[in-house]
């Protein structure tokens, strides 16, 4: 082993269910964004909690080991790049000196460009000696395994209570497709979200539902900034 190197494995289920390990190099292989945690997961950096988890458009259960995770598992729902994700699907397992360490990295994602992204989310409290090792463990496997690694924030403030209010549309069941184009049709050009709805001749309250179930999909589009529930201008894609 080259000096410097921690000899990172990975721990995760294979196809069949099974607990097995690889290393860096076999994980470029390995759909992780299809598995489930190998193990029972664990509360956000081994902190007690409920574990939480995300019941995403591709209809897969993601794990989220704490309420920030959860928002960003909204996040990367929403993000059109990405085409499948799941939560702490492996566990990385590496010595460095005599120290020996274990850490399950946030999100595992397949992007739409073919490419595996592995998605840490930002820490409260900055990043330490703890973090910086964790990373730097995380870049060794990510460069022999042809993985992305990316940074995330937590949403906050307006965006995210838009973000969480359009994820209750993220699954569109039983739509109408005339219904939906009348609406899509009364937002060819800027108007209120309520003005819109009402002028598409869909029922008021079906047609603020296709509303937000068009802006999930990002068909409509609007200022982020702006609050839904006091209809910001609204406008097709």
């Amino acid at each position: 082993m080259n000096r410097g190197m921690r000899n990172v494995s990975g721990w995760h289920l294979d196809e069949w269910g099974e607990l097995t390990a690889s290393s860096a190099a076999a994980l470029a292989g390995v759909a992780l964004e299809e598995r489930q945690p190998p193990t029972d997961p664990v509360a956000y950096h081994g902190r007690q909690g409920k574990i939480t988890a995300w019941p995403s458009s591709s209809r897969s259960k993601v794990v989220c080991g704490s309420l920030r995770r959860l928002r960003v598992a909204v996040e990367l729902d929403f993000d059109p790049e990405v085409i499948r994700f799941s939560g702490e699907p492996v566990e990385l397992h590496w010595q460095s000196g005599r120290a020996k360490y274990r850490w399950r990295p946030d999100f595992v994602a397949r992007m739409r460009d073919g490419s595996r992204c592995v998605v840490v989310v930002q820490p409260p409290r900055g990043f330490g000696p703890r973090w910086q090792e964790r990373l730097a463990a995380l870049n060794e496997v990510a460069h022999a395994a042809g993985w992305q690694v990316q940074m995330r924030s937590v949403l906050e403030g307006t965006q995210l209570e838009n973000l969480m209010r359009l994820a209750d549309y993220r699954f569109a069941d039983g739509v109408d497709p005339k219904q939906e184009q009348a609406v899509l049709d009364a937002f060819r050009r800027k108007r209120p979200l309520f003005e819109g709805a009402g002028a598409s001749g869909v029922p008021e309250l079906t047609a603020v539902d296709l509303v937000y179930g068009l802006m999930w999909q990002r068909r409509l589009l609007f200022d982020w900034e702006q609050p839904l529930p006091r209809g910001p201008l609204v406008w097709t894609a």
